[in-house]
């Protein structure tokens, strides 16, 4: 009976388009750490700590990227009943979100004329990238929109055609033009793959144009959900951005922050696994979000399966860490063995506690759990980051950012066996 069970859970997942998802998750992680591993081969590790640390600042301004229409989008659009509806919220988070990214786009500018960053050459690279934000949230909006529709297999492609135009792009420009090259071809990835992402919505141009917005109820609880869900977001990529900048303020030095960088690319580049369940699981979740006990069954089953997959990549990680910083990076960033071995033990706490189940409750619509439990670990962040960072540096950036995924997995998985219950 189990086994037959096993067998139906299979065939749903084959059907419904996991496999496209978690496929094209994979291939994209595999093409954007090939980016990474580019970028540190083709310009100097000087030059690499500069681009890490424009791209760090850059992060910080996409924190807030169109006041979260892009979860937004994501819980309306999944939960609504008609194309129509759909395409109304649609219509309203391309209007929010162009319009607020073209306000953080002018914001980046005025920033770059009027301040420097404390890593040389930096905010030279952040002046280039600051349309960024108008081509990344466009590109965001549809990407979702592919999602909330369950076009999984459109959704995949379109994001290993963004991940794939950009390795063509750093890999030619990078070693003819340099960082500015590097720059064109992040540029390039969000045009070309928003082009072919508006060709999969082509049926529904018609009713796209004649749809009316949301009315003002729904446009307040739509905004609601989603500038809650941009602040918990914010907080929660805080981790992984705060580490790196505070290094920048505090430590000045571009070799220590591309260091530091090199020792995260793998441990947080593994968060697609996680990931890649949730994107395909997320949709399934929201429209369920009434019957917990099929919500807990899953997400104790989920989270069985990532504890044993989680543990044993963690582990390979960290005994072979030498071995493989060497292979991919270079004997010139041996010096990021030790936190790269801390951040796969962190990669073990966050893949397998936090990630599923801070996207289980935002899917049940608690979005203000994720968002006190963000304030927490934010909180915790800053203090711990300042104070090892200064004594330890990058391995104490690297312990505060564990430290900051127990805090966060404990609060998120309390509060979600105790609401399933």
């Amino acid at each position: 009976m189990q086994k037959v069970k096993e067998n139906k859970d299979l065939l749903f997942l084959v059907r419904n388009g996991f496999f496209h998802i978690f496929s094209a998750n994979v291939i994209n992680k595999i093409i954007q750490f090939g980016i990474s591993v580019i970028i540190v081969r083709v310009i100097t590790k000087e030059a690499f700590g500069m681009w890490s640390y424009a791209n760090n600042i850059l992060s910080f301004f996409l924190l807030v990227e169109g006041l979260g229409v892009v979860p937004g989008l994501l819980q309306f659009a999944s939960s609504s009943k008609t194309k129509k509806e759909k395409l109304s919220y649609l219509k309203y988070a391309l209007l929010v979100g162009i319009l607020f990214n073209l306000g953080l786009a002018i914001a980046i500018l005025l920033f770059t004329t009027f301040f420097q960053l404390p890593v040389r050459g930096s905010t030279e690279i952040l002046r280039y990238l600051f349309l960024i934000p108008l081509v990344h949230v466009f590109f965001n909006i549809l990407q979702i929109f592919l999602r909330s529709d369950l076009r999984n297999k459109q959704f995949s492609l379109v994001t290993v055609i963004n991940t794939l135009t950009f390795f063509f792009g750093v890999l030619i420009g990078g070693y003819l033009f340099d960082i500015l090259g590097i720059v064109w071809g992040r540029y390039l990835s969000y045009i070309i793959s928003s082009f072919i992402a508006l060709w999969f919505v082509k049926d529904y141009y018609k009713i796209f144009v004649n749809v009316k917005i949301p009315n003002k109820e729904q446009r307040q609880d739509f905004l609601k959900f989603s500038i809650v869900s941009m602040l918990t977001n914010t907080m929660s990529q805080m981790l992984y951005l705060l580490d790196t900048f505070l290094i920048g303020i505090i430590i000045q030095s571009g070799t220590v922050v591309a260091s530091y960088k090199t020792a995260t690319l793998i441990p947080f580049a593994l968060n697609f696994i996680p990931s890649s369940v949730m994107t395909f699981a997320y949709p399934y979740f929201a429209k369920h979000k009434d019957d917990k006990n099929l919500v807990k069954n899953y997400f104790l089953k989920l989270q069985k399966y990532l504890l044993l997959l989680n543990l044993v990549i963690s582990i390979l990680l960290i005994v072979f860490a030498p071995f493989v910083i060497r292979l991919i990076f270079g004997a010139e960033y041996l010096d990021s063995v030790l936190p790269f071995r801390i951040l796969s033990f962190g990669y073990l706490i966050a893949g397998t506690f936090r990630i599923p189940a801070g996207n289980i409750i935002a899917s049940l619509k608690k979005v203000k759990v994720n968002f006190y439990n963000s304030i927490i670990s934010g909180g915790a962040n800053i203090v711990l980051d300042i104070i090892l960072i200064k004594n330890y540096g990058s391995v104490g950036a690297a312990v505060a950012t564990v430290a900051v995924f127990v805090i966060s997995s404990f609060v998120s998985n309390i509060y979600l066996r105790k609401y399933l219950k």
